[in-house]
């Protein structure tokens, strides 16, 4: 029925976009091979439907919906244009998606040639300045006759050049795995943000299309009343997700896995903290 292809198109339109984005919000990329970050920032996944389902007023809003569609039978005739627009929408995001994934994934092979060729480099350059240092003092233990102290003293120097060496490199790996990190955030939120705005958009063209059409005012309050309702539920959900995600230092939640391979699903924990706000 109408009503019942509307919720589709609330459906449709939460299960495509990103849900979440903390305080500082970070994607998870694929470091380069190279560079080892020291901080990983914390991704998780939920299952919005099965957090709406579990809502405690998602049977208040399931009796709404099946009066709506009972009073609201005869208007069969506009169900085919409301499927239309839910897959329309549905094809849009799915495109959107692919897209998005694609310019993280180019972005992503991008920065890591890059940055792997700097490492390249500096890694060339810190053997230039002390190869020699190191040689001269292999060949002094290797053919001078020392004393104990005197070799020892030199094998010492080797070692701290050796060490001054490798946190050159250790800092250096962070400064690249930073801005790594950092770009490609950057991105995901960018690309992020503009999917959120197109969504929204849709739904605002959807219900002004649907204002227009001719329903009696008793009807239309009830449509209104359900979306009231099922916003409600929405932002309820998002708080909990928001409030899990603070306390278990979690740096974005997605709704499916769009960038990552793995992802801690926090499903139950919000739905508890739901419940425990009810």
């Amino acid at each position: 029925m109408r009503f019942k292809q509307q919720r589709k198109i609330i459906a449709a339109l939460v299960l495509g976009c990103i849900l979440f984005w903390s305080a500082g919000c970070s994607t998870t990329s694929p470091a380069v091979p190279t560079v080892t970050p020291k901080a990983v920032p914390i991704h998780a996944m939920v299952d919005m439907k099965k957090l709406l389902d579990a809502h405690p007023d998602r049977a208040k809003l399931r009796q709404m919906e099946q009066s709506l569609m009972a009073a609201d039978a005869k208007a069969a005739d506009n169900t085919s244009e409301i499927e239309a627009d839910r897959r329309e929408f549905e094809v849009a995001m799915k495109v959107r998606q692919n897209e998005d994934r694609a310019t993280l994934d180019k972005k992503q092979k991008q920065l890591s040639d890059e940055l792997n060729e700097q490492r390249r480099l500096f890694i060339e350059t810190l053997e230039i300045e002390y190869r020699t240092l190191l040689f001269n003092i292999d060949l002094k233990l290797k053919t001078v006759q020392l004393s104990p102290t005197d070799s020892q003293t030199l094998q010492k120097e080797r070692d701290r050049l050796e060490a001054e060496r490798r946190r050159k490199l250790e800092v250096k790996d962070m400064e690249l795995s930073t801005r790594l990190q950092s770009e490609m955030d950057t991105l995901a939120t960018e690309l992020s943000q503009k999917s959120e705005t197109y969504a929204k958009q849709w739904m605002d063209e959807r219900r002004q299309s649907v204002k227009k059409m001719t329903v009696s005012p008793e009807l239309e309050k009830q449509r209104q009343e359900i979306m009231e309702l099922s916003g409600r539920m929405i932002q309820d959900v998002r708080a909990a997700v928001t409030k899990i995600a603070v306390k278990e230092k979690i740096d974005m939640v997605w709704l499916r896995p769009a960038v990552h391979n793995s992802l801690k699903d926090i499903t139950d924990a919000v739905i508890s903290e739901i419940a425990n706000a009810k």
